[in-house]
């Protein structure tokens, strides 16, 4: 069927893959750069997936900013809102893609959370950058 090209990143993929495997096609397209994610962002995107996955609504500015500002594709954005039905099934797709849209990704995600204006993407934003900070002085 459509999506099943083998187009795989030399990358481990540290998240769940059963979930994210039919998106891989679309990778090569996804991001504008092809930097990848540093692994400090990564780790601390993975540190509060199920935060992040439960709490994001990525309808309320957050898809439509990361395509404005050429981190995620057209076709990813499309297909977020397509396939996923709940809110958390979406945010989880974005998460599972995130790492994969270039060095800036994490940076621009943090940002569509403090443009989004709702005080619970406010309160992440914040948290996200304090565990880079922190992370950062532990290194």
């Amino acid at each position: 069927g459509p999506g099943k090209c083998p187009v795989k990143r030399d990358q481990p993929h540290k998240l769940d893959s059963s979930t994210s495997s039919h998106t891989v096609a679309a990778v090569s397209s996804t991001s504008v750069s092809s930097a990848q994610m540093s692994d400090l962002h990564r780790s601390v995107l993975l540190q509060c997936y199920v935060e992040l996955k439960s709490s994001v609504n990525v309808e309320d500015h957050v898809l439509d900013y990361l395509y404005s500002n050429f981190v995620i594709s057209k076709s990813l954005r499309d297909r977020i809102r397509s396939d996923c039905t709940t809110a958390e099934s979406k945010a989880g797709m974005l998460l599972d893609e995130l790492p994969s849209c270039g060095a800036s990704a994490f940076r621009e995600f943090v940002d569509a959370l403090i443009a989004s204006k709702t005080s619970v993407h406010q309160k992440l934003a914040k948290k996200l950058m304090n565990m880079v900070k922190n992370d950062q002085q532990s290194l």
